[in-house]
């Protein structure tokens, strides 16, 4: 019962970090936004504080990083599988906005060498 707990604490952990990172937050940002010292929120992310997180802290956190508290804490709703399919989508979401990026930079690139050509021939 005490390594189930300590695997549950472990994929919450995660799941903070993992939300904290998809938000472009540090550590130290998501710790002034909820107003604890940055190693807690370690601890936390780590479960090396298990004992130690209230259901109140986990309540905060979630509001911090705009998720569901269920996102954070259903294990057995919202489990590996789940899980590994939001991490999947998300990262095919980051993939495709990459590219459009890398066709944008290329598009402006074009643009640019064609405004040097006309302003060259002073048309």
């Amino acid at each position: 019962m005490k390594e189930d707990f300590r695997e549950e604490m472990r994929c919450i952990g995660m799941r903070i970090a993992g939300f904290r990172r998809l938000r472009n937050m540090t550590q130290a940002e998501l710790a002034e936004k909820l107003n604890i010292n940055k190693n807690y929120l370690s601890h936390i992310e780590n479960a090396s504080a298990n004992k130690n997180i209230s259901l109140p802290m986990l309540i905060r956190i979630a509001h911090a990083l705009d998720v569901e508290l269920a996102l954070l804490t259903d294990i057995d709703g919202v489990y590996k599988s789940d899980l590994k399919n939001f991490w999947s989508d998300m990262k095919e979401t980051f993939e495709e906005i990459k590219k459009l990026n890398d066709d944008m930079d290329k598009m402006l690139e074009q643009f640019e060498k064609a405004d040097k050509i006309f302003s060259d021939k002073k048309i």
